[in-house]
């Protein structure tokens, strides 16, 4: 409904028209009515209409310095003016001013009737048009971070001229330096529990370019964060600046010992905030259109982690890395020419098909001893071949070994009931890809062997022992059956099966079991609430948990607590 105030110092008139329209059937709420201009104005700071009609002549204040005064003071209101014959140029005039519309005296209802609908109709589309522009406002705010991120995966995957980006970054409201840019890759070695899947791993990148774009912004430096959910070498980048009032803090020197320390406290804040273990990799500074280069400079340096671990800064001035990277700028300089056929012999040797076999066979044979005299001659075969070429290389095509590693490892379980390739990969996916040398052999032996315990002869009773102690520690969370069964890595019938035989009743019955025995104990010991014990012992729905306690005890819950304990 809109609102409507009508202004006349004629007593008559505001009550004929007050009284004889029907303004509920047109849509209008009829707020008020006042017998000059300046009571009009006091009732429009307090209630605005949408609609005034007023008179053009009346003492102490008349329609056409109402409208004036409204106008000045921001009051957004649509003005109807009633004139007299003689009032009429008059009348146009503050149309001219601001005025809707006019209307001649005597008033006719129909015409008055066709003004204010029209006037009504005008309003709502304003506002329709004005809800647009706010949803249309709101959709570019969200978008815009987006569309950033976009353009920067863009920057960083291929050359880019500066002329396609001067005006990109101006439409983005991208507020770096363009002629000293720093380009950082973040790398995560250990995801944590929250990354043990695929929308954990794009979340927990998310949170790790806020975190460091923040870390990095706290420091006084400008920083443009991007999650790569789709690079092979890296979980997160960051585009780093000096701010333009503090250009000191991006010192000359290739890098700049300010972003060395800044990045070491990202590293740390990762670990002790988001629970991952991560390694940086900095690149010089350089301009915008280098961008592409300065990443490949950032990757470089970061796939040092291979040889020196994870945790840790590698950059042109940070200590500890193997061997410098390509220059940052596309120079075109070349590097001395590498032992091309040394470094193919010691890939071969790494890379060998047979000896993928002889590590697949061991695996399905549960040869934990074999394996792991295989994967001891591996590692050292690794770091003859890291020698040989740099650590991104030997990275980049260790990823392709572990690619089809799995795929010959997915291939041969399946039909095998014990096994669930499709988690098991995911699985050694993350474990694997990004693990430095240092823990290659025990990485492989934990995706392989450990965490398939049924495979390595331990047989049913090691693993229904590692699933009564997740029940255990987990019955509080509402867990089921596929749960269960996931943390083990079996397929959930096959579980199913194999936990009725050791423990001689189902996992259903055998979790309702403890959940009610934690329930009896809370019921003597404390005091707390019925529905309170039922969320602590994994009830969701009170009243469910009152039937099963009741079919299980005999009772319900208040009267164990009463009577039976």
């Amino acid at each position: 409904m809109l609102k409507l105030m009508i202004v006349d110092d004629e007593l008559w008139i505001r009550e004929g028209l007050r009284q004889t329209v029907d303004w509920t059937a047109h849509g209008i709420e009829w707020i008020g009515e006042a017998e000059d201009g300046r009571a009009a104005l006091a009732l429009l700071e307090k209630n605005v209409p949408d609609i005034v009609i007023s008179d053009i002549r009346m003492p102490s204040m008349d329609g056409m310095e109402l409208l004036e005064e409204a106008k000045r003071r921001g009051i957004d209101t649509k003005v109807i003016l009633i004139s007299g014959f003689s009032d009429f140029f008059y009348a146009q005039k503050a149309v001219k001013l601001g005025a809707f519309d006019y209307i001649l005296k005597p008033i006719e209802e129909q015409a008055l009737l066709d003004i204010v609908d029209r006037c009504a109709a005008e309003i709502r589309k304003q506002r329709q048009a004005f809800n647009r522009m706010e949803a249309l406002t709101d959709l570019v705010r969200e978008s815009v971070p987006l569309a950033k991120q976009k353009h920067l995966e863009l920057c960083l995957s291929r050359p880019t001229a500066a002329h396609e980006l001067q005006p990109v970054w101006k439409a983005l409201g991208i507020d770096l330096d363009p002629e000293r840019l720093v380009v950082l890759s973040a790398v995560v070695h250990d995801w944590g529990e929250r990354g043990l899947n695929e929308s954990g791993c794009a979340l927990l990148r998310y949170a790790l370019g806020n975190l460091m774009e923040e870390i990095f912004t706290e420091a006084g430096l400008r920083a443009l964060a991007c999650p790569l959910n789709e690079h092979e070498m890296a979980d997160a980048a960051l585009m780093v600046s000096s701010c333009r009032t503090r250009p000191d803090r991006l010192a000359p020197d290739a890098g700049g010992e300010q972003i060395f320390v800044v990045a070491d406290r990202a590293v740390k804040r990762a670990l002790q905030v988001l629970g991952i273990r991560i390694s940086i990799g900095v690149s010089g500074p350089g301009e915008r259109n280098q961008l592409f280069f300065a990443f490949r400079e950032a990757l470089t340096y970061n796939a040092h982690y291979f040889i020196h671990g994870a945790s840790r800064v590698y950059g042109p001035t940070a200590e500890g890395y193997a061997a410098a990277p390509p220059p940052f700028a596309a120079s075109g300089a070349k590097q001395a020419a590498p032992d091309e056929a040394a470094q193919a012999a010691a890939k071969s040797e790494v890379l060998d098909t047979a000896w993928t076999n002889r590590m697949i066979h061991a695996m399905m044979l549960l040869d934990e001893k074999r394996l792991s005299s295989l994967l001891d001659e591996q590692t050292k075969l690794l770091r003859e071949w890291v020698k040989q070429s740099s650590a991104l290389a030997v990275r980049t095509e260790m990823n392709l070994y572990i690619g089809l590693l799995l795929t010959k490892w997915q291939e041969l379980c399946k039909g095998k009931e014990h096994f669930k390739p499709l988690a098991v990969t995911h699985q050694m996916k993350l474990q694997l890809y990004r693990c430095p040398l240092r823990e290659w052999k025990q990485t492989v032996m934990n995706a392989f062997l450990v965490k398939n315990p049924s495979s390595i002869g331990l047989g049913q009773k090691r693993s229904i022992d590692k699933a009564l102690r997740y029940i255990h520690d987990n019955f509080h969370l509402g867990i089921s059956l596929n749960n269960v069964a996931e943390t083990i890595y079996l397929n959930p019938s096959y579980f199913s099966r194999m936990f009725h035989e050791e423990v001689g009743e189902p996992l259903s019955k055998y979790l309702i079991r403890i959940r009610i025995s934690k329930a009896k104990e809370l019921l003597e010991q404390t005091s707390l609430k019925i529905y309170e014990i039922a969320d602590l012992v994994g009830y969701k729905d009170f009243r469910h948990f009152v039937k099963t306690f009741k079919d299980w005890e005999g009772m319900t819950p208040a009267q164990y607590r009463n009577y039976g304990a």
